[in-house]
């Protein structure tokens, strides 16, 4: 069991490096300000490590980042290495990534502009997402946040943010559309192959008399899939 002091701890020193990381990233942006596409992309990574920030300080300011640390022997190291990995190690890994290849892949200022919307447009859906569904619990702990909302939508509407959001964020890191589309391909399959399951056995083990109607709902994009 995870004390609420460990994780207060765990979250003030992860912040404390997200913080170093942050300023390697505007130090490295402030030598290219003549770049549109750049700013574009430090722009992008700034909200991802911002929307992780929202994350555990205001959505799980009492919880583990990442709840399949909490089933671990060790939850709280797990939840430090991945918490370290996606937003300290792998942002600098995209800054590296652009700075290495984006200048020989890239497609141009415009497409940089339509996959900086895709990705505003699947954080912004992730984010209503969770927001609702706090809310939503907070405010009628005895009903089933599944059915409301954009959750109502599909039962992955916040998976669906992610399938359009991280691979833009390859896109606008390394100027690939190869390698968005193989993020892409893999973050469906991911969903389809792996998320998925899991989430129709949770549904049919906690909501065994709404089970049917939600499995109603599409899966992952509202109105077609």
């Amino acid at each position: 069991m995870v004390s609420q002091k460990q994780l207060l701890r765990e979250k003030r020193l992860v912040t404390f490096f997200i913080a170093l990381a942050v300023l390697i990233e505007l130090s490295v942006w402030l030598t290219r300000l003549g770049s549109f596409e750049t700013t574009l992309f430090f722009l992008a990574l700034l909200i991802y490590q911002g929307r992780f920030l929202y994350l555990i300080w205001w959505q799980k300011p009492n919880q583990l980042t990442f709840q399949a640390a909490s089933s671990q022997k060790k939850p709280l190291v797990l939840d430090y290495v991945l918490n370290s990995l996606f937003f300290v190690i792998f942002p600098l890994g995209y800054t590296w990534l652009h700075l290495t290849f984006y200048t020989q892949w890239r497609l141009g200022g415009a497409t940089q502009m339509i996959f900086f919307g895709l990705y505003l447009i699947g954080t912004s859906i992730t984010l209503i997402a969770e927001h609702q569904r706090k809310v939503f619990k907070k405010q009628h702990p005895d009903e089933n946040f599944r059915l409301h909302g954009l959750f109502k939508y599909a039962i992955g509407i916040n998976y669906f943010g992610e399938v359009l959001a991280l691979p833009s964020l390859f896109y606008l890191s390394t100027g690939s559309v190869l390698i968005f589309g193989l993020m892409l391909v893999q973050q469906i399959a991911d969903f389809s192959f792996v998320q998925m399951p899991k989430q129709i056995s949770y549904i049919k083990e906690k909501y065994p008399d709404e089970v049917d109607e939600i499995l109603k709902q599409k899966k992952l994009i509202p109105f077609i899939y």
